[in-house]
Order: C-alpha cells, then structure tokens, then sequence
C-alpha cells in the first residue's frame, strides 16, 4: 500500500520539479533587433534575398503557364463533351422520329390488314388471296 502512494507522489512531483528548473536569461529585444537588421542589410543576405525572389518569380511565372495551358485544354474538353452531347441528342431525335414513323406504318398495314381480313370473311375471294401488307411499304 506504501508503494502505490509513492508512485503516485512521484508522478506528481515530476512536473513541479520540470517546471521551476531556471531556464536561460533572454536577450534584450534591442539587440535581437539590431541583429535582425544587421542580418538583413548584410550585402550576402541581401543577394540570397534577391535571388530566391527572382526564383520564386520564375517559378510562379512557370506555374501561371501550366495553369493557363490546363485551363485552355480543359475548355477544349468541355467544348468537346458539349459537341458530343449535341450530336448524341440529335441521334437520339432522329431515332426517335425513325421510330415513330415505324410505328405509324405499322398501324397503317395492320389496319389495311385487317380492312383485307374482313373482306376475305365477307367472301371476297381477291382479299384473300392477296399477302399481307407489308409496313415498309408504308414508309
């Protein structure tokens, strides 16, 4: 029973002791600032600067091309899915229309047909020896 109290001590002490250890007297911030400045006047620094900055222009140049040129092929392929899918409605409205033609020259010779049928029954012996009408006849 000792034991667990003493773990447990331990584990609270820990950070009491972690957090009143003496850390490092900081610098004054006018001589962080003098530092700075001096950092960023020196003749080495000031060339670094300029020549990451040309860098990064080149790059962002290069960036705004690739990103021009994916756009532009972008709305090609747009242009060309809006021409795909007018032509696709076209074909579907030509079927469509060839459909109902098909299917009004049907109508027609099973009409015709049946007009024929009822003259055979009526003992007409010419309707019935005649074939049957054929739908494409119709179109």
């Amino acid at each position: 029973m000792f034991r667990p109290i003493l773990i447990g001590a331990a584990l609270i002490a820990a950070p009491v002791f972690a957090q009143t250890t003496p850390s490092a007297p900081a610098a004054p911030a006018a001589a962080q600032g003098d530092d700075a400045v001096a950092a960023a006047t020196a003749p080495e620094v000031v060339a670094a600067n300029r020549e990451v900055g040309a860098v990064a222009q080149f790059d962002n140049g290069a960036v705004t091309a690739v990103n021009a040129a994916n756009q532009a092929r972008y709305q090609a392929d747009v242009r060309r899915y809006r021409a795909a899918m007018r032509a696709h409605r076209r074909t579907i409205a030509a079927d469509a229309a060839l459909q109902a033609d098909r299917e009004r020259a049907y109508a027609m010779a099973m009409s015709d047909w049946r007009d024929q049928v009822a003259a055979c029954k009526r003992g007409r012996t010419r309707a019935c020896r005649m074939p049957s009408p054929n739908p494409a006849n119709y179109m």
